[in-house]
């Protein structure tokens, strides 16, 4: 087994979170005397997996999934929500402004989007390209076909050493854009999943018309879309229009209609 982060032959990968244990830790607590906990999760097409844990393929070896922890992760849970989930005015609390996305709808789409100085932001936005980029991985590993035609071409392979490279040896980020990270209300959740105390969860790899347009993550309160297109800048914001419409158009309603089932 091939870890994705040294590229190393392993005898055993760890099971590694794609999305990070704080988010569960944060947002469900410990579990109670009586095993209550504060939410569940809603793993999109998985109704096999416990709704009290998040899904974790076998993507890394246990030094690189304890390497980007600390290297990505630490500090993250307090910049992402208060130390009271369920205090609203805490969420007020945190530098969240307003963002509008063009091009989903006729009117704007408009979500949250952290407002941090500089070396803070970047931070998040750190965190976010490996949220993404494990979904890559564990996308290609479940034969998904757009990301396993990507992983194998030497794009592909540019993109994903340029992401470790960035991740674990804080080098410039090369061959891919960014991915971004929105914040949406709790009654952006409530509308998807139909249930106050539930959290929807999933990946997926997005495009049409053959083409590959990027990775896509919805956990809890917030969604990564990172966008894997050719980089070209005379196309760049078409490209990105059609990322975010299939997105937060086509598979959002996707996503809720299974939860509905």
């Amino acid at each position: 087994m091939i870890c994705i982060a040294c590229g190393k032959e392993q005898q055993n990968l760890v099971n590694s979170h794609v999305v990070s244990n704080f988010i569960r830790k944060r947002l469900m607590g410990e579990t109670k005397s009586d095993g209550s906990r504060k939410f569940s999760f809603s793993w999109v097409g998985r109704k096999d997996l416990p709704k009290q844990d998040l899904p974790k393929p076998r993507l890394m070896c246990k030094t690189c999934d304890n390497n980007l922890g600390k290297e990505v992760e630490d500090g993250i849970a307090e910049l992402l929500m208060p130390d009271d989930v369920e205090a609203f005015d805490a969420w007020g609390d945190l530098p969240i402004r307003a963002h509008e996305i063009h091009g989903v709808f006729d009117d704007p789409l408009t979500l949250g989007v952290y407002d941090y100085p500089l070396s803070t932001q970047f931070m998040i936005e750190k965190f976010a390209l490996s949220v993404a980029w494990r979904a890559l991985h564990a996308l290609a590993k479940d034969g998904e076909q757009h990301s396993c035609a990507l992983l194998n071409s030497k794009r592909g392979a540019n993109i994903d050493e340029s992401v470790r490279r960035h991740l674990f040896n804080g080098a410039c980020l090369q061959n891919t854009y960014d991915a971004f990270i929105y914040y949406w209300s709790p009654s952006t959740v409530n509308f998807i999943t139909n249930n106050s105390g539930d959290m929807p969860f999933a990946w997926a790899e997005l495009g049409d018309e053959g083409e590959s347009l990027g990775v896509t993550v919805m956990f809890a309160y917030w969604v990564i879309v990172w966008p894997l297109f050719e980089r070209d800048r005379s196309q760049y914001s078409a490209k990105l229009d059609r990322l975010n419409k299939l997105c937060f158009m086509d598979w959002v309603a996707h996503v809720s209609r299974q939860l509905a089932s």
